[in-house]
């Protein structure tokens, strides 16, 4: 089944309003901070900050938010400039957002600031379809956050897609020199485009083709912000395609039993031009992984 690309851009927003509106059927395991308000829809929310524009969108028009998304402990799941230069764009006529939500932002003005608290497996069911992973699968809600930064025209939003578009890549290998000259200034890419950040020696064997694999990794953005939450240990065969992204493929034929290495995978060896399946790692997102080799079977 083919998805629809148009709609990825916004749909962090756009699944998150589904998820609130039947939020009201879940009661909490946890109290909601005190600081948080309950409305008649049984929502529980909290306003951060007004803005001081009166300019209010309409419904041909386009929002864009800065916006994160943390589990119950605060563990950052999704911040809005991880996975895009400009913001979260949120359409306004979209049918996916429920018309109780869409009153509220046609009543919103420009830096306008909300929190909302959302049940896991309503947010990961509805935008995911799928269960909550294993990092939350104890929580009782799921915090979001947002601000409105612009209110955008249809012409806006068109030429703001067209200029993402054709920066992307370039947006890409710019946060890379950055991150290196920060903290790698003498590291330069390997034949394969991998930035091998760190690395230790064993005298183990070496894992061939074919050869049954446990690996421990973690991936991170170039911020620091984990991808996953925990680092993760797998079996895998080595080879295998789609089973881990290519870079990884790429460096695990490469290191010895023990052997560890810390590294820059760029976005054409891992999830590319669509991002992940879950849309956590964005298009032309590079990231950083730790990966230990720990045994070959």
């Amino acid at each position: 089944m083919r998805i629809n690309r148009n709609l990825i851009n916004y749909s962090w927003c756009n699944f998150l309003f589904v998820a609130l509106f039947f939020s009201l059927l879940i009661s909490c395991k946890k109290s909601i901070n005190q600081n948080y308000s309950k409305d008649e829809n049984n929502i529980y929310f909290k306003l951060i900050s007004f803005g001081d524009s009166i300019k209010s969108p309409t419904l041909e028009k386009y929002l864009l938010l800065d916006s994160e998304i943390k589990t119950q402990a605060d563990s950052l799941i999704y911040n809005s400039r991880h996975i895009t230069k400009n913001g979260q764009i949120l359409a306004l006529n979209s049918n996916l957002i429920n018309q109780y939500f869409k009153d509220y932002f046609l009543k919103a003005n420009i830096e306008d600031s909300m929190s909302f608290y959302i049940p896991p497996k309503i947010f990961f069911r509805t935008f995911f379809d799928t269960i909550p992973p294993k990092f939350c699968k104890n929580d009782s809600i799921i915090k979001y956050n947002f601000k409105i930064k612009a209110i955008l025209s249809v012409s806006d939003y068109e030429k703001l897609q067209r200029a993402e578009a054709e920066d992307k890549e370039l947006f890409e290998l710019k946060s890379i020199d950055d991150y290196l000259k920060n903290k790698y200034p003498n590291v330069n890419p390997d034949p394969n485009g991998i930035y091998v950040l760190e690395h230790t020696v064993t005298n183990g064997e070496k894992p061939v083709f074919g050869s049954r694999t446990i690996i421990k990794f973690q991936g991170f953005f170039l911020d620091g912000q984990t991808v996953d939450a925990a680092p993760q240990t797998m079996e895998y065969v080595l080879g295998t395609p789609d089973q881990i992204i290519k870079g990884l493929n790429i460096v695990i034929s490469n290191l010895k039993k023990g052997e560890f290495s810390k590294i820059i995978v760029p976005s054409r060896l891992a999830f590319g031009e669509l991002g992940s399946s879950n849309q956590i790692v964005q298009a032309y997102t590079p990231l950083v992984y730790e990966i230990t080799l720990i045994d070959i079977k």
